[in-house]
């Protein structure tokens, strides 16, 4: 509070205070919950995230920079300590209070809770007294009674002679007096003629004319027994629908569960900070998970007031249809997920589940919806599921998979989220079980959205010691924003040559881990890894996961290579450590062969055109149907039955910003080895490999027998100013195999510079060394 008499040094000097706390409780928050994330972001952008985050009214504001110099000089702890300091001694300073009043502030509760600790107890003995005091009332009270009793007994022992004579005396009048009342005979009790109005069951019914009922419409209060009685099938529709609507909320258990694991984790982090400055091995620059921040949270309209509306009005419709064909069923079930909504019917006894399948276009027409997927039946339940997409679609966002509970209590680095099923729950993969996948689906249907959220779950939740990824691009664009993450083998590889000699090159690998599991006598990849950890002067091996973004273009340059590495790694791999994610947009038979099927057994399949390419990815129909944009069949490995799942969404702009905070961490440092056995395991085709054996034998045939044609190409690269085959070509009208023999030559003698991709080549010879060259020449 302010005084009216304070003077305006003191007013100023409060609202310095007010405003000293408030910049340290900003600084505070930041700290505590941001992750630390100002250590590696600029001055600019951070200004720029914390006015967004005060405009919403989820940080600190920009008041809270005041946390960036703290971090970036004292680290993490240091800048934790620090601000709890500045914060304690400011609050200490504009309360003006000292430290031992702080102490006697913070004690006064606890001295309060002694007192009455104190007075319970007094009051506890008292009551103790009280209960004694009584207990002896009541058992001097119940000797009281007992003596009155014995007392009666020895009056009733004087007093029992005369009653008895007394009794024989009057015996006779008794029963003089009984015998004058029986003279009256009994008569009919229904002939005998009461008093008592009898009602007769037997009333006629009121006339209809006569009857009130329209009159309780006037009434503002009608009776209770007016009211219609609620049918019971509509208050079991209606239970279901709320069912459907309500957002499940988390249990205190699972909670409680969370908090105690995140104390494990903490504690697990200090011990093994401690173990490693005891060893001595304190990493230089550990790898730090992305912050959840840079990810979106999804929105939801399960809970909006139409989203029931639409529930009950589709129900409703769907029993109509069913009726309208003589289709005797009944809804036992309703599950709204983010895309679809599954009504689960069961038929009536003696109806054929075949007859409610034949109804999907009927419904669909009746719905006007895009397309009605029928489940007949439903595994593990007695019904059958009619999904009907919904008019409002949720998004899913990465963020919501990545923040469940299943996700982060996946003990595999291969874990990955998926999305949500029917009924809302959260779907995690692992690549480690599948242990390769095959994803399907035409263009527009997610699947590079899908392949980006499962490489996105590996960063976010293993380091690049623990897997590493080999990116086939044969687009180009796709997989091009991830190059220069620690996480690579290699670089982005687009060519498809060179992927094939990626694959080549895995197959090596896979066969060169498994000989050194045999020498050390173990199994698989884990084992290795565990005996790693008790000889130190072993190096534990990464789990490898190699992703190939589209099988088309690999399988049109090299078939036969591409198939026979897939199948072999397919085959082998998983032992090693190594697993395989291929997508496709051309799910035909002569991309996805049965080789390939036979060895990669999980599957997703996306939106397809037709129902031969649903049953060439999942061997039954079904994709066809779905909505597209994430809409999925999921079977993984081990599963009878595929399961419709939404998938998550990541945009573009969330990848960018999660790979620019990995790559400002580190270096990416790729294995030159691993290139160059990439580089020579590079497949050529039988057309290339021809023309490079017709070129070699003309080099060394013309360029001996025509040297004068080299010496034209050198003055004609010299006054044009730059090099290109193409120039050649059309100048001195050779042909390709020829004119670029003459590139090759001129760079081995140092008229032209290196090839520079599309540019034209540099010429490193001056008119006047070309001059000279003609005189020596001639002499």
């Amino acid at each position: 509070m302010i005084d009216r008499d304070e003077t305006p040094q003191k007013l100023m000097q409060r609202s310095m205070n007010v405003f000293t706390v408030t910049t340290f409780l900003s600084g505070f928050i930041e700290i505590m919950f941001g992750g630390g994330r100002l250590q590696e972001a600029t001055f600019k952008d951070s200004m720029q995230m914390l006015y967004e985050e005060g405009i919403n009214w989820s940080g600190g504001g920009m008041v809270s920079i005041v946390a960036m110099p703290l971090q970036k000089l004292l680290g993490d702890v240091g800048s934790k300590i620090t601000i709890c300091l500045l914060l304690f001694v400011s609050i200490m300073i504009m309360s003006r209070k000292g430290v031992s009043d702080i102490f006697d502030f913070f004690a006064t509760p606890f001295r309060r809770m002694k007192e009455l600790y104190e007075e319970d107890q007094e009051n506890a003995g008292l009551l103790d007294d009280f209960e004694t005091e009584v207990e002896e009332e009541r058992i001097r009270e119940e000797r009281a009674l007992a003596e009155q009793a014995e007392e009666a007994e020895a009056l009733d022992l004087v007093k029992k002679p005369r009653s008895r004579k007394s009794k024989k005396t009057q015996e006779p009048q008794f029963l003089s007096d009984l015998s004058g009342s029986i003279d009256v005979p009994m008569a009919d009790p229904a002939a005998m003629a009461l008093d008592i109005p009898v009602f007769d069951a037997t009333i006629d019914p009121v006339p209809d004319a006569n009857m009130v009922i329209t009159d309780y419409t006037d009434m503002t209060d009608p009776a209770p027994l007016s009211e219609p009685m609620p049918d019971p099938a509509d208050e079991d529709l209606e239970a279901l629908i709320r069912q459907a609507t309500e957002k499940p909320e988390k249990s205190d258990k699972l909670k409680k569960k969370t908090k105690e694991e995140e104390k494990l984790d903490a504690m697990q982090e200090i011990a093994d900070e401690v173990a490693l400055q005891q060893a001595g091995s304190t990493p230089e620059h550990p790898y730090q998970m992305p912050p959840m921040d840079f990810l979106k949270k999804g929105k939801s309209h399960a809970n909006d007031p139409g989203a029931a509306q639409e529930l009950r009005e589709k129900a409703d419709l769907l029993q109509q249809v069913m009726e309208s064909f003589n289709v005797e069923a009944r809804i036992t079930n309703i599950a709204r997920g983010p895309s679809v909504t599954r009504y689960e019917v069961q038929p009536a006894a003696g109806v054929k589940v075949s007859k409610i399948t034949n109804l999907s276009n009927d419904i669909a027409l009746n719905f006007a919806v895009e397309g009605v997927r029928i489940e007949a039946p439903i595994p593990g339940k007695p019904a059958v599921g009619i999904e009907v997409p919904n008019t409002h679609r949720d998004m899913v966002s990465l963020r919501e998979l990545l923040e469940s509970p299943q996700f982060a209590g996946s003990k595999s680095k291969l874990a990955f989220g998926i999305g949500k099923d029917i009924a809302g729950n959260v779907i995690i993969g692992d690549i480690a079980k599948m242990p390769h996948m095959i994803i399907a689906g035409a263009t527009g249907s997610g699947k590079s959205v899908c392949t980006n959220s499962i490489i996105m779950s590996i960063l976010y939740h293993a380091n690049p010691d623990e897997v590493k990824l080999i990116l086939i691009d044969p687009k180009i664009v796709e997989f091009r924003v991830y190059d220069g993450i620690p996480h690579l083998l290699i670089p982005v590889v687009t060519d498809p040559k060179k992927a094939a000699g990626a694959l080549n090159w895995a197959v090596q690998e896979m066969l060169k881990r498994y000989d050194i599991f045999a020498q050390n006598g173990v199994r698989n990849l884990a084992e290795f890894n565990e005996m790693c950890e008790d000889e130190p002067e072993m190096e534990k091996m990464p789990q490898i996961l190699i992703v190939i973004d589209e099988l088309a273009e690999l399988m049109m340059t090299a078939s036969k290579e591409v198939e026979d590495a897939i199948c072999r790694l397919a085959q082998l791999a998983r032992a090693a450590g190594m697993h395989l994610i291929i997508a496709t947009q051309r799910p035909t038979t002569n991309i996805i062969t049965g080789l390939i099927k036979a060895n990669i057994p999980s599957r997703i399949a996306l939106y397809v055109k037709s129902q031969i390419d649903s049953r060439v990815i999942l061997d039954v129909g079904g994709a066809e149907k779905l909505l597209g944009n994430g809409d999925m069949l999921y079977l993984p490995n081990g599963q009878p039955k595929p399961v419709r799942i939404q998938g998550c969404y990541v945009s573009t702009a969330e990848i960018e910003k999660v790979v620019n905070f990995i790559k400002s961490q580190s270096e990416s440092e790729y294995d030159e080895n691993i290139i160059a056995a990439v580089d020579e395991l590079t497949v050529n085709t039988p057309e290339e490999k021809q023309a490079a054996a017709d070129s070699e034998a003309a080099e060394d045939f013309e360029l001996d027998k025509d040297a004068d044609i080299i010496e034209q190409a050198i003055e004609l690269v010299v006054n044009v100013g730059q090099a290109s085959t193409s120039n050649l070509q059309r100048r001195l009208r050779l042909g390709y195999g020829r004119a670029a023999s003459v590139m090759d030559k001129l760079e081995q003698m140092g008229i032209i510079g290196p090839y520079e991709g599309a540019k034209p080549r540099k010429v490193l010879l001056t008119k006047e060394q070309l001059n000279e060259r003609k005189l020596r020449n001639m002499k």
